[in-house]
């Protein structure tokens, strides 16, 4: 499997893990580049980044206070998710946040802690030193009628934002999602 590169600086306020590289990200060789992603739209419509910025972008991420960190670098049976790579790379970039972009990472993460399988929303638990939050899937599979009991994503992302306190609470939903 191709992976693109982590992108992330120390000390950043918040680090977003996706589960792994999509093939078309891969191909493209930018995070989040699949049709129908609201990545980067959920992003600039919670306010955590000051605009609507592209997969072509993503290395820019770290001046807005952002990081990306992938769970899965290869899919390796029976188990792709190394959780301890993983939190080795979160505990040298010491985020203040550590955002799952769904569950599927967050309940890996969770099951090699030996924590209970996450809902989405800030977590009792920590990954290195960093705070969690477990997002809703920005994927345009992800076409849920019910998001942990809200009707959208973006309240989940906007709620992250107000967390992590780096942009003031702003939310400019062009559709609800």
């Amino acid at each position: 499997m191709d992976v693109l590169d982590d992108i992330w600086t120390p000390d950043l306020p918040l680090v977003i893990s996706g589960t792994a590289v999509g093939p078309c990200a891969a191909t493209r060789g930018f995070h989040y580049t699949q049709r129908g992603n609201a990545f980067w739209r959920l992003l600039d419509e919670s306010g955590l980044t000051p605009g609507e910025l592209t997969p072509r972008d993503d290395t820019l991420l770290p001046a807005h206070g952002i990081g990306l960190i992938d769970l899965v670098k290869r899919f390796a049976p029976p188990d792709p998710f190394d959780v301890d790579a993983f939190t080795a790379t979160v505990d040298k970039s010491r985020p203040g946040w550590l955002a799952f972009n769904g569950r599927v990472g967050a309940d890996a993460v969770a099951r090699a802690l030996g924590e209970p399988r996450p809902a989405l929303g800030r977590q009792r638990w920590i990954v290195a030193g960093a705070k969690v939050f477990v997002l809703p899937s920005s994927s345009g599979a992800n076409q849920r009628k019910d998001h942990g009991g809200r009707p959208d994503r973006l309240s989940w992302w906007a709620e992250l934002a107000t967390l992590v306190g780096q942009r003031p609470f702003r939310v400019r939903s062009r559709d609800g999602s």
